[in-house]
């Protein structure tokens, strides 16, 4: 069996990384940004809504984590095909699903456009000149990032190593941090939540020394890195924060991922762990911009509970809609699609290297 299959914690981790974004958007962000016009904040939920801006980071923790099990026993193709399966169908609904609720109720930055839909079904509109459909869609980026660098290492033969890669992945921060090279793809920012993920999973198979300070050092960084948000956060909503509070959150997160690591967090049994891991991406996907239109056609300040539990309803609703028609009754055509494009690429990318490889091999020893 699958070591995640057993995982309740982290499926409930999951969710309670969703409702904390999902919080911060309806009761906070939403309202500070512009996009919610029509009520104002509720002050008790301030303090705790702020942070919510934490869950991406955990999110991002989680998928460092699965993907080393994911990409551990496929191949390159395998692996590629599982990653689009998981990340597109929801995400293709989501866009339609956003953008007929954009077309009748959109305004400002939630208004949409034929050609910006269109685009936005590749999941990386800005590389065409167009915005997302719905403002959360930037994390996914980072996701398809991270999945095609580790689809590039598999693909080149570095399977075999990969714990070996995410345990000098740490140290390559340390050089990108002191050479001002720490802006650019996977040598910083949100990545070091995806290293901090694959070495809790690392840690998992292989307790050692090695894999502590490599954690310790990622520690480090995630925090500086999520702390130094603050100010900017501070001045665009006139909130202020704490860099203790921060500190302690991010440190949270990490021993949520120690703890999961040991016997006893891999093996507690939760109930309805399973629906509620499914039910994360699509909540995460539909809940943002959708949420702030239905927000300002009927919220007020004398309705808001009410129209704030109807809401969450709906999204949970429809998000329990698309795992089940979307993610698992087309689980065996999405297969068949991706099979037939990405994976036959991917064979012949991985067919072609293995040919190279082969022929450098010779010319080596004659």
């Amino acid at each position: 069996m699958n070591s995640l299959n057993r995982l309740c914690l982290l499926d409930y981790g999951r969710f309670i990384a969703a409702l904390s974004v999902l919080l911060l958007h309806y009761t906070f962000g939403g309202i500070t940004n512009g996009k919610v016009i029509t009520i104002e904040y509720i002050p008790w939920i301030i303090d705790v809504a702020k942070y919510g801006y934490l869950g991406v980071e955990f999110f991002f923790m989680i998928s460092g984590y699965v993907i080393f099990f994911s990409a551990k026993n496929r191949s390159a193709s395998q692996f590629i095909v599982s990653r689009a399966i998981r990340l597109y169908p929801s995400f293709w609904f989501a866009v339609i699903f956003t953008s007929f609720f954009a077309y009748f109720w959109g305004t400002g930055d939630m208004r949409v456009y034929p050609s910006q839909i269109i685009v936005n079904f590749t999941m990386m509109p800005r590389l065409f000149g167009h915005g997302f459909v719905d403002g959360v869609y930037w994390t996914l980026v980072y996701e398809l990032t991270f999945y095609l660098g580790v689809f590039a290492l598999i693909l080149f033969g570095a399977q075999k190593k990969l714990e070996t890669c995410f345990l000098v992945w740490p140290l390559i921060f340390v050089v990108a941090s002191l050479t001002n090279l720490s802006e650019l793809p996977y040598l910083g920012g949100y990545f070091y939540y995806f290293s901090a993920g694959s070495l809790f999973a690392v840690l998992s198979k292989n307790k050692t020394v090695y894999t502590y300070g490599a954690i310790l050092i990622t520690l480090f960084f995630c925090i500086y890195f999520s702390a130094s948000k603050a100010p900017h956060l501070s001045e665009s909503n006139g909130i202020e924060y704490s860099y203790f509070t921060i500190a302690l959150l991010v440190s949270m997160l990490f021993v949520f991922f120690a703890f999961l690591t040991t016997k006893v967090g891999a093996s507690i049994k939760l109930p309805k762990a399973a629906i509620l891991g499914a039910l994360t991406y699509p909540v995460y996907l539909i809940h943002a911009h959708f949420g702030y239109m239905f927000l300002n056609q009927y919220a007020t300040d004398e309705n808001k509970y009410f129209v704030y539990f109807t809401l969450l309803t709906i999204v949970i609703l429809v998000s329990y809609a698309m795992h089940y028609f979307i993610e698992v009754k087309l689980a065996k055509f999405w297969k068949y699609l991706f099979n037939l494009t990405l994976g036959k690429l991917a064979n012949k990318l991985e067919n072609f290297l293995a040919l190279v490889r082969e022929k450098y091999s010779l010319i080596f020893r004659t």
